[in-house]
């Protein structure tokens, strides 16, 4: 908390700004070559630095709400012989969302030639800076999760702008101060990924009376509690413009993309990617006259890229001038599929990418098999991961790049099993540990991912007993007790928060707010008395219990898994759930999910030893094939998450090694095959790239080590 590099620089924003919504600011610098240079750098909301017009950072590592990670780059790598420009560009956006937080924008920045500071931010004397009026300021959200589309209104000068020296021409004005934190984590790559195949090609025409019919609260539920621009005061209705698009695909075989893409007014032209990759979409533009080019993208290609189908706006819009242009995304998106669309003007279109934005592979273990499957398995896994852990540990790389709890526990596995390390893990988690509160939470709860803010004041209790089993794993794989004896206060208070839910039979009962087992009708079984939810806060206890050397807590997880036991075991299955009757007395629900089998075994409210039939039962007639041939149609069916990875890692646990592998086949060879990622659900209906899928490769890797043996 004493943390501060900062020799010189203060936090700055141009004057009167800091608490508006979409702000993009530019700010530059020329330095000489031939020195070793270090350049210093933080910031809110995100920034991308430009050396000689190449991208060359992208950050800041995100830290907890009013603390910031600063970013320590050695430049030299970037430096040319002679005078170099840097052009930082740095978005503030202003508006709760589950990426980034919604705090005063700033930027802080230094650069040293020799130790010497010859570049800083200062209201003053510092770096020159212009606010970026070529990018739309009031656009509507990307999605619920995220913050603003890109709508950008350019002409030659900005395309020539991000390697020259900036005008200066935005007064400036000095914030409050900062609170500072290490960034820790290695640099992201930002390797550039090219477009392979021209997989598509056609038409647009025009329907009006299809504008405007996409809906979704981030676009129709803009207030206090969700804040952003109000429709009545967009300056472009992306998604309503969008809407009003026909396409019609000509019929086309996928050849090799052409050095350069004629795309004329009305006309469409659709490349693919290697694969699902996560980064900033790039590209050279010919406009020929004045021209409206719209970039939409997805994970899938089925005939056509289906835009709305992650329920985001996954369009960029770019009002060019008649000149060339050099585009590149300010944020990152994941896709395997990229449709450039002429709207107005004619344009002719080359060298499209991706810069790819994900953790670099230096170090990994390397992983080797004789089945091509699992090899392609094992790629997909790496994939996700890498982009799914760039500064901290995300569910997904596109729709939300949220640090979700639950996730990270599967995630943090992965790290360790790549990287022998817990870097990505130990500023995760510090995020969780550094606030004394959460704004908008109860009491002792965790926010359910972070940084983030629920001004809807949603929390999933769940998650926070998924952060002690994490902090559990965490202190056996780091032997980091200084993190743990840190936790201990907010693990007791979050203890605490959770007494006022016991029930006379000592288990938690009605739990408030979204009560998450996984995505199957399990989450519709969770009001009263919820076992899964049970099963998992036992063992919750037994973790606090061993880390903290409490007897007491420990006991009262055993007595929880007996009473579970005893009430929700019908002698074939565990029953989901207890409600109450008429006149209060609990009664056994009667419906049975897949997933609570798992719950049982995992958080050892049930073992092969006490359930042996029910052991085999699932060991046996459940699993990916299952669909196929059900024998069991009174049981909910599981899904990817959380279910199948609790049933593969229960299997692993007890050594069913031959099972895991033949269920790792079934469940994702499917999904390496269609994106080269692996997938939210088992089917396409969400993401393809969720990091906590990744943690097949914990398994993959098992096996290997054994079989090496």
């Amino acid at each position: 908390m004493h943390y501060n590099p900062f020799q010189k620089a203060l936090p700055i924003w141009p004057a009167g700004r800091s608490l508006e919504m979409n702000v993009t600011a530019r700010f530059t610098a020329v330095i000489a070559g031939g020195k070793d240079t270090l350049l210093r750098m933080t910031g809110s909301s995100v920034y991308r630095l430009f050396v000689n017009g190449k991208i060359a950072a992208y950050g800041p590592a995100r830290g907890p709400k009013y603390m910031h990670r600063v970013d320590e780059l050695n430049l030299n790598p970037y430096l040319c012989d002679g005078d170099n420009v840097l052009v930082f560009e740095v978005a503030g956006y202003n508006v709760n969302n589950f990426y980034t937080m919604d705090q005063p924008s700033f930027f802080q920045a230094e650069i040293l030639c020799d130790n010497e500071i010859v570049a800083w931010t200062s209201p003053v004397d510092g770096m020159p800076c212009d606010v970026v009026t070529e990018r739309v300021q009031k656009v509507q959200k990307f999605s619920f999760q995220r913050p603003f589309v890109e709508v950008w209104r350019m002409g030659a000068a900005y395309a020539a702008s991000l390697g020259k020296m900036t005008a200066g021409r935005t007064p400036l004005e000095q914030v409050e101060d900062k609170v500072y934190l290490p960034r820790r984590v290695p640099f992201p790559s930002l390797t550039k990924l090219p477009a392979l195949q021209l997989v598509g090609c056609g038409s647009v025409t025009y329907d009006e009376e299809k504008a405007g019919k996409w809906h979704d609260r981030s676009l129709d539920g803009i207030s206090p509690i969700l804040k952003g621009y109000p429709k009545d005061e967009l300056e472009v209705s992306l998604s309503s413009d969008f809407g009003a698009l026909q396409f019609h695909c000509d019929e086309q075989a996928a050849v090799d993309v052409p050095d350069v893409i004629a795309i004329d007014e009305n006309r469409f032209a659709t490349v693919k990617l290697y694969c699902n990759q996560t980064g900033f979409i790039g590209m050279h533009v010919k406009a020929k006259t004045r021209a409206s080019v719209i970039v939409t993208f997805d994970e899938l290609f089925d005939g056509d890229v289906n835009t709305w189908r992650m329920g985001c706006v996954n369009i960029v819009r770019y009002d060019l001038e008649a000149d060339d242009y050099d585009l590149l995304t300010m944020e990152p998106f994941t896709m395997q599929y990229i449709k450039v669309i002429a709207v107005t003007g004619d344009i002719e279109v080359s060298d499209i990418h991706l810069t790819e934005y994900a953790a670099p592979e230096k170090g990994f273990v390397e992983y080797r098999s004789e089945n091509e499957k699992f090899l392609k398995i094992w790629e997909a896994a790496v994939q996700t991961y890498r982009q799914n852990a760039v500064d901290l540990f995300t569910d997904c790389p596109c729709r939300e790049r949220a640090g979700w709890l639950c996730d990270s526990f599967w995630t943090a596995r992965v790290e360790y099993a790549l990287t022998g390390k817990c870097v990505v893990e130990k500023n995760f988690l510090e995020n969780f540990l550094l606030p004394e509160s959460f704004e908008c939470l109860p009491d002792g709860m965790f926010p359910m991912c972070y940084p983030s803010d629920h001004y809807d004041k949603m929390f999933i209790p769940n998650w926070a007993m998924w952060l002690v089993m994490e902090l559990r794993e965490y202190l056996d794989r780091s032997g980091d007790r200084e993190m743990i004896d840190a936790f201990r206060e907010k693990l007791y208070r979050l203890v605490d928060y959770f007494k006022q839910f016991i029930n006379e039979d000592g288990l938690l009962e009605n739990l408030d707010s979204w009560i998450f087992v996984e995505w199957s009708r399990a989450n519709h079984l969770v009001a009263g008395v919820n076992f899964p939810s049970n099963m998992l806060y036992a063992a919750c206890l037994e973790a606090i219990g061993e880390m903290y050397d409490d007897p007491a807590l420990k006991v009262q997880a055993e007595s929880m898994r007996e009473t579970i036991r005893r009430l929700s075991f019908n002698g074939q299955f565990f029953v989901d759930q207890m409600l109450r009757d008429e006149s209060g007395k609990l009664y056994l629900q009667g419906e049975v999910t897949e997933v609570c089998q798992y719950y049982a075994f995992y958080c050892g409210t049930a073992t092969k030893e006490l359930y042996p039939e029910l052991w085999n039962t699932l060991l046996y007639d459940f699993g990916p094939w299952r669909k196929e041939d059900n024998k069991y149609p009174e049981v909910h069916f599981a899904n990817a998450f959380i279910g199948n990875y609790l049933r593969l890692d229960m299997m692993a646990k007890n050594d069913n090694m031959k099972e895991v592998l033949d269920n790792i086949e079934g469940y994702f060879y499917n999904m390496a095959l269609t994106t080269c990622t692996l997938w939210e659900n088992d089917s396409t209906v969400a993401s393809l790239d969720h990091g906590f899928a990744s943690h097949v490769i914990v398994w993959l890797l098992r096996d290997m080590i054994e079989n090496n043996r």
